[in-house]
Parts: structure tokens; sequence; C-alpha cells
């Protein structure tokens, strides 16, 4: 049996390799429903427990929306167990952020980020695809994140861990942009000076 990290990484390889209609299906797969028979394949291909299925289509829908269109082109990743959720929630999955080094504003608002911490567990599932969209729209495709993240999130709802982690890792990519704000703001007094 695969470990957890095992199955995103190939769930991940899959999702890249899909064509857009195959993508698209799973992106509208109502994840209360059947499922699509693409959602069914992967079930199959991946050995997905049968008894978190609901959970799954969940997840795999989220990923489904956060995958690139990739064209096949090879520098497109999904998963990168290095790279956290909670920076990507900060910066955006936007190597270049913040645009502005004067005033860091992270890509999830900090109020936004309350909400989705606070967020029922009934109804984390659509706030984190919510956060999906928004994702989708704003990262660099060449670069992944750490998809695990998004299935513990949904896998081990009532664990405090997975939400303490993207708190713990948001906070510290803002205080480094905050940080290097502070010191250019100084650089630049010390230069007029």
């Amino acid at each position: 049996m695969r470990s957890l990290e095992e199955t995103i990484t190939a769930l991940s390889a899959k999702l890249l390799a899909l064509d857009s209609g195959p993508l698209a299906e799973l992106r509208r797969m109502e994840p209360d429903g059947l499922g699509t028979s693409m959602f069914w394949r992967l079930v199959s291909t991946l050995e997905l427990p049968s008894e978190q299925t609901g959970v799954w289509m969940q997840i795999v829908r989220i990923l489904a929306i956060l995958t690139p269109k990739s064209g096949q082109n090879t520098s497109v990743r999904l998963h990168d167990r290095s790279c956290r959720l909670g920076r990507i929630l900060c910066d955006g999955g936007n190597p270049a952020w913040p645009a502005d080094p004067q005033s860091p504003r992270p890509a999830l608002s900090e109020q936004r980020l309350a909400r989705l911490l606070a967020t029922p567990v009934t109804q984390r599932a659509e706030a984190i695809e919510r956060i999906a969209r928004m994702l989708a729209r704003s990262r660099a495709p060449e670069l992944g994140f750490n998809c695990t993240e998004v299935a513990l999130l949904l896998l081990t709802p009532n664990s405090p861990a997975p939400l303490q982690d993207i708190a713990r890792f948001y906070y510290a990519r803002l205080d480094r942009a905050d940080r290097d704000s502070n010191k250019t703001q100084e650089n630049m007094e010390g230069t007029a000076a």
C-alpha cells in the first residue's frame, strides 16, 4: 500500500498528463455525486481507499482545479513536497512576490486566512476549493507546492496540525518579506542621509 505522499505524487503526475477534456470533467465533478469515468480510473490505478471515496473526490477535484494546463510542457509542476502550502497562500506561488517590496501584501489576505483556519470541518472542502481557484489564477505553473497538505486538510479533519502548518509557513513567508521591506527602507534612509 502506498503512503499518502506517494499517492499524491502519483496523482499529481496523472493529472498533469491529462488532456483538457478529462481534466475539465474532474474540475466539474460533484464531490457528493457518482464521480466521473476519469475519477474511477484514477481510483483503480492509484488504489485509492474505498472507505473515503467522497473525500478523495474532493481532493481530486481541488487538485484538478490547481493543475495548470500543461500542453505536455515538462516545466509545469503541481506537486513539490518542499514548497509548503502556507507559503504559497502568502506569496501566491509567485517567485517575484512581493510586487511592491515596500509593502508586501499576501495573495491570500490575513483575514481570509483567519476565516480558513476557523472554517467548520463540514465547510472546509468548499473553502479550500475557493482558495484553490484563486491560486490557480495566480501561481506560476512551473512552481509546484505540497499537495499532500491539501489532502491532509480533508483526510484528517479533526487534526489541528495541517491548519497549524499552514499558519506557520504563511506567517514565516510574510515575516521574511516584512523584514526585507524594513531592510530596504533602512538602506534607503541611510543612502539619503
